[in-house]
């Protein structure tokens, strides 16, 4: 192995290390912190404040394992060449997809939940405890549903990592 592809490797795993350890952050301490709140006003401001760093850093997180995945699996293809596809086909397909969903996610917890509970906080918004409630539930779904899939994905990632070259 180069050093460049020890390199890639392990910022790869530092970014998927980064991304889950942060997604699982946000639902095992900043939404049962928040939840636990009364006051919706004081809910929202807390969630505010821990997902204006979980933002940035998880779509910094998710572009760095996109593209180190990508520069592995060229040196994998340059390693294996015509073999390629009869040693990982259908395997790299399933890891691709699951990469793909991981994305997914990872981008409507990020702009389409996070980024709007940050917005209305914000502005100053007036504080809506029921559209608060709806938003930090389907952000829990979200991000519980992130990690399942990254971890699905780094399960393929490692059997990918097996096969001989």
């Amino acid at each position: 192995m180069s050093t460049t592809d020890f390199f890639d490797l392990w910022l790869h795993v530092l970014a998927l290390a980064t991304y889950g350890g942060a997604t699982l952050a946000v639902v095992a301490l900043l939404l049962p912190a928040a939840n636990g709140m009364a006051d919706p006003a004081a809910r929202r401001t807390v969630l505010s404040r821990g997902l204006r760093v979980y933002d940035p850093l998880a779509i910094a997180a998710l572009g760095v394992l996109v593209m180190t995945g990508a520069f592995n699996l060229t040196a994998y293809k340059d390693a294996l060449r015509g073999e390629f596809f009869a040693r990982v086909g259908w395997l790299l397909v399933w890891k691709l997809v699951l990469a793909f969903a991981v994305v997914m996610v990872g981008t409507y917890i990020t702009f389409g939940l996070a980024h709007r509970i940050v917005r209305s906080e914000l502005l100053e918004d007036p504080v809506d405890a029921e559209w608060l409630t709806s938003m930090s539930r389907r952000l829990t779904y979200a991000c519980v549903l992130a990690l399942a899939l990254l971890a699905f994905a780094t399960w393929l990632g490692l059997e990918l990592g097996h096969l001989p070259r």
